[in-house]
């Protein structure tokens, strides 16, 4: 291989372990929190004294998109020059992840209500009860924020109370059969007479723990009424996720009760 054709090589090269050093960043950045090595500030940033400290996984994205931009660069001169490269040029490829995914989650937290509590019912939001013994929440008021409300109203327009038209038991039967199904849930309480389940949801990615409860209530003899409640434990936002995860549960639900 000629100077040339070497250099390019390098290029290819430099652009993936750039890519893949990247990735690993980010991936560090979830792992680490979710393990309890670092906090939310070492893994997002925060302001230290009012400069901005910038946390892992924008280092890892930052990276990564430097890897993919030295990657292109790299593909292209392979294939004008017919050179070696352009494998190792599209590895590096890979490092376009972590900005997408950053960047996915920074478009949504723009577009969605700034809040990390969500229900269908807004006048009586289903209660907590096995959630409030949790060591996390001792202390901790877990009543539906004030102003929340509108929030959910004008940002989620779609979420509301399912009915089944089905016995109340049978409803809370398939309620309970679909949180049984919900990826990523751990039923923490199961109570038939009050028409209660409740559920911690854990992200795959930080670990994050966020709090459920489904309230079935008889609506007459022959049909039920679901409401869901999904409550984060960290953060000011949750970047829609728990209004996805209600979203989820009852599309579940649904196909239970076909």
């Amino acid at each position: 291989m000629n100077g040339a054709g070497a250099g390019r090589s390098r290029v290819a090269v430099a652009g993936v372990a750039c890519s893949l050093l990247g990735c690993v960043v980010a991936l560090a950045a979830g792992f680490g929190y979710r393990h309890g090595w670092w906090g939310l500030g070492v893994a997002f940033g925060r302001r230290v004294l009012g400069v901005p400290h910038v946390g892992l996984l924008p280092i890892g994205a930052l990276l990564a998109l430097a890897g993919v931009v030295v990657s292109l660069v790299a593909l292209v001169t392979a294939l004008r020059t017919r050179t070696g490269g352009a494998g190792l040029a599209l590895l590096g490829l890979v490092g376009a992840v972590p900005p997408v995914v950053v960047f996915h989650h920074y478009r949504l937290a723009r577009t969605v209500p700034p809040i990390n509590d969500v229900s269908t019912d807004l006048l009586t939001p289903p209660a907590y009860v096995a959630a409030a013994a949790n060591e996390f929440w001792k202390g901790k008021s877990l009543a539906y924020p004030a102003g929340f409300a509108d929030s959910v109203r004008r940002g989620y327009p779609d979420l509301g109370p399912r009915v089944l038209p089905v016995p109340p038991a049978r409803a809370f039967a398939l309620a309970h059969q679909a949180a049984q199904g919900m990826s990523g849930w751990e039923i923490t309480a199961v109570d038939s007479a009050a028409g209660r389940i409740e559920a911690t949801a854990t992200t795959r990615w930080f670990g994050f723990k966020d709090d459920i409860v489904v309230r079935v209530m008889p609506r007459g003899g022959d049909s039920a009424t679901v409401d869901m409640r999904s409550k984060s434990r960290v953060g000011r936002s949750d970047v829609g996720a728990n209004a996805a995860r209600i979203r989820d549960y009852f599309a579940a639900l649904a196909r239970a009760a076909r």
